[in-house]
């Protein structure tokens, strides 16, 4: 596997990069270049579109037993160490990548955050790293890399079976207080999911007085991480939750997800009014200049036109 050609295989043209992410002599830690240059990068984004797409999961271990494999495991494209201290990066190639952009399917995401999550504790890893800077495998100065004879890209339906649900279960007996599935990477996208969904669910007509109850789901949830959150992390995380159950969630249907938006009918007769203004003034109009009247995305605007 030494052979492989870091241009070729990872066939992009740019990467993120960086030499010091936690860099303070420059203004950004890290920047995006071509990808001829960044081969010699200490730190460099694997993945296509900068985490957008998924194609590596790596997992960051802070820990010296780079060689410890749970039985049948399967072995990563590369582990990239350290030699300091012995802390390093395992590298495991996807066979079929899952995309992660906020308009991607939601199951793939759902299914790499749990094998994501497994890894972790199959491995020891932190589940803090977000998986956008790995070290990168070919600078062979900064680090020594181990390029597995038998690895093989990983399916992740097949990976499942490392996942322990109950390591992830809150330590609560609070009724109220329900078991969230992972949908994210990391310790802050599980906690906000858990304790804003706990908020949908127990959310009667007014939100006020309700502060408290957010706080106290948020820090008994992250008692039961591995490593916890910082209380900053917490406090803001818990602010955003209620900014929204005060300004945007209905609440009382038992939906979830139910927001103040308007309805399609309401966008069409808002848009109407929109295009009547601007034909009394006798201007011309197109959906960039309908978007900034109304408010709406132009791609909504765009949508809307063609049903007038």
């Amino acid at each position: 596997m030494t052979n492989l050609d870091f241009k070729t295989y990872l066939n992009t043209k740019t990467q993120l990069v960086s030499d010091n992410i936690k860099s303070t002599s420059k203004n950004k830690a890290s920047w995006v270049e071509p990808t001829g240059y960044a081969e010699d990068r200490k730190y460099v984004s694997l993945n296509p579109g900068h985490c957008k797409k998924v194609r590596f999961l790596t997992i960051d271990c802070d820990h010296d037993r780079y060689d410890e494999f749970p039985g049948s495991f399967p072995k990563p494209l590369c582990t990239v160490i350290n030699r300091k201290n012995e802390r390093h990066h395992h590298v495991f190639e996807l066979a079929t990548p899952v995309l992660t952009d906020v308009t991607a399917r939601w199951k793939p995401k759902v299914l790499l955050a749990v094998v994501e999550q497994g890894f972790i504790q199959q491995l020891d890893g932190d589940d803090g790293y977000t998986n956008t800077l790995t070290k990168n495998p070919w600078n062979k100065e900064a680090w020594s890399t181990i390029w597995w004879p038998d690895f093989k890209p990983i399916e992740l339906k097949d990976c499942t079976v490392w996942y322990d649900e109950e390591e992830t279960k809150p330590a609560n007996d609070n009724a109220k207080f329900v078991s969230i599935k992972s949908v994210g990477h990391g310790r802050r996208v599980n906690l906000f999911n858990h304790v804003r969904h706990l908020a949908y669910q127990n959310y009667f007509r007014s939100w006020n007085g309700e502060d408290s109850a957010v706080y106290s789901a948020a820090y008994a949830l992250n008692a039961t991480f591995h490593r916890p959150l910082p209380d900053c992390d917490i406090r803001s995380t818990c602010k955003s939750i209620i900014k929204f159950m005060n300004e945007r969630y209905i609440g009382g249907t038992g939906t979830p997800y139910e927001r103040k938006t308007p309805k399609v009918s309401d966008k069409l007769e808002i848009l109407k009014d929109a295009i009547k203004d601007v034909q009394s003034q006798g201007e011309l109009y197109n959906a960039t200049y309908l978007a900034e009247m109304t408010g709406f995305p132009t791609r909504t605007v765009s949508r809307l036109l063609k049903k007038i």
